[in-house]
């Protein structure tokens, strides 16, 4: 058998096939579903059930939860790089990509509140009613109880001396407002 040239020539011209992907280049999408695959697996089972993944995936990953071998891990976590070939690569990078958004909202939602306990807490009385007149401003949405039981709360907080109860208390409710208005702003845009 002859030797399998190494450039086809036709018409005297060098002939590319621009189609298909060079090797490295396969290679690249190959280790880039590998890697969403990756992330899928890291996701608690109750995240991955909200993914636009097929049965067949959510199978395999639930397959890989339960493997303890470190070698079943590794190629199961192949067999699920060979899986992405097959799912919808893009709507998954764009759920994950949703489900971090949230994440990191619920996450400065968590800071602002805590800064605003402690800076409730950590300021002498005399500041306290133009904290707390800011504090209204930043959290317009908040429903006029909260409004009304926040100087008694901030007040029980300072007070306390054991278990931080009212701290705790004040804190929550002031997770509570800070989510309400996201939630209005929406009710808003959906009445224009």
């Amino acid at each position: 058998m002859a030797p399998r040239k190494r450039y086809q020539w036709q018409d005297g011209a060098l002939r590319e096939d621009a189609d298909s992907p060079s090797r490295s280049e396969k290679k690249r999408r190959s280790s880039a579903l590998q890697e969403l695959g990756e992330k899928l697996a890291a996701l608690p089972p109750a995240a991955q059930d909200d993914m636009p993944i097929s049965p067949d995936m959510r199978e395999a990953l639930a397959l890989l939860a339960r493997i303890t071998d470190r070698e079943g891990r590794r190629r199961q976590m192949q067999f699920i790089g060979r899986l992405m070939r097959e799912e919808d690569a893009d709507a998954i990078r764009e759920a994950l990509a949703a489900r971090s958004a949230g994440h990191q909202a619920d996450t400065a939602r968590f800071h602002r509140a805590e800064q605003w306990r402690d800076r409730l807490l950590r300021e002498p009385d005399a500041t306290l009613p133009g904290l707390l007149s800011a504090l209204r401003e930043a959290l317009p949405a908040a429903d006029e109880t909260l409004r009304e039981r926040l100087p008694d709360l901030v007040a029980r907080a300072r007070a306390e001396q054991g278990a931080p109860h009212a701290r705790r208390e004040l804190f929550r409710q002031l997770m509570q407002a800070m989510s309400a208005p996201s939630e209005a702003g929406s009710e808003k845009n959906k009445k224009v």
